[in-house]
């Protein structure tokens, strides 16, 4: 439904799978009776568009702690846009995702016009926020950051092509290729492919796979055709952190560099211009 695309609050179940890109068109096909292409998908040649998230964590790294811990109850945030070279003014999207169990909760609030750097500096009344509600939500966001002295680390891309349901209030299909990183400690969103490192590798992926697929859904209202899904493709559930596998990275070039290795970029759902 066209209401669920501009939520400010989901609870959702996300199912992950390791796929190879050269599935989307089929999966297309498979769910186009339940689902309709995303605009930005149905407007991009090949149907895959560019996502940019710069994700905050704190100088020791306890965000990502959380999460190689395993923590029952765990969040993350980041500040989304959209575009292989984002606009350091456009539209951008303060998340913070939290994981309790299997259950997933995504918060959001908007900005544009703005970079999102002065969110922090400047007083809630010069905020270009969409509405009251992304007003709130930014206040929450700011406490969290300064209650765990958050600050950017990493400004992560990848291709996606995505569905949405249009039988249910929210349901999602979503295809990520093409993931890479860079170390960013301020809020400059430019990208010069020369300086993004690839997460998009083997040791990442299941073999023969380099894509991956999402399956997100309401708690209590896990479709039918999502499950004929799993079982018509023989889908196997497996994990992949864009967060975690570019920290992973980061630390290989960064913290210990004679033992890194340049990978080789996969050149897939498109050209990357590189």
């Amino acid at each position: 439904m066209a209401e669920a695309r501009g939520f400010s609050l989901l609870e959702r179940f996300e199912l992950k799978y390791h796929i190879p890109v050269a599935w989307a068109d089929m999966i297309g096909q498979m769910i186009s009776p339940y689902c309709e292409e995303d605009y930005y998908s149905k407007i991009t040649p090949g149907g895959f568009y560019w996502i940019t998230n710069l994700y905050l964590d704190s100088p020791n790294w306890t965000f990502l702690g959380w999460r190689n811990a395993r923590l029952n109850d765990r969040f993350n945030m980041r500040v989304r846009t959209y575009g292989e070279h984002p606009d350091n003014e456009g539209t951008f999207h303060f998340e913070v995702k939290r994981k309790i169990g299997a259950i997933g909760f995504k918060s959001r609030a908007t900005i544009k016009g703005q970079n999102p750097g002065e969110i922090f500096v400047k007083p809630r009344s010069e905020w270009k926020a969409k509405g009251e509600k992304d007003m709130k939500y930014l206040e929450e966001y700011l406490y969290k950051a300064n209650t765990y002295n958050a600050h950017p680390r990493l400004l992560t891309q990848y291709k996606r092509r995505a569905w949405f349901s249009t039988t249910e209030e929210y349901s999602r299909v979503t295809i990520d290729t093409g993931m890479r990183f860079r170390e960013e400690n301020g809020w400059d969103y430019s990208v010069d492919t020369k300086y993004m490192h690839s997460t998009g590798l083997p040791k990442f992926f299941a073999p023969g796979a380099d894509a991956v697929l999402e399956l997100k859904c309401p708690c209590k209202q896990v479709p039918l055709w999502m499950m004929d899904l799993i079982h018509q493709l023989n889908l196997k559930q497996s994990g992949f952190s864009k967060f975690g596998n570019a920290a992973m990275e980061w630390k290989a070039i960064y913290e210990n560099p004679r033992g890194f290795k340049r990978p080789n970029f996969t050149h897939i759902a498109g050209d990357f211009n590189e």
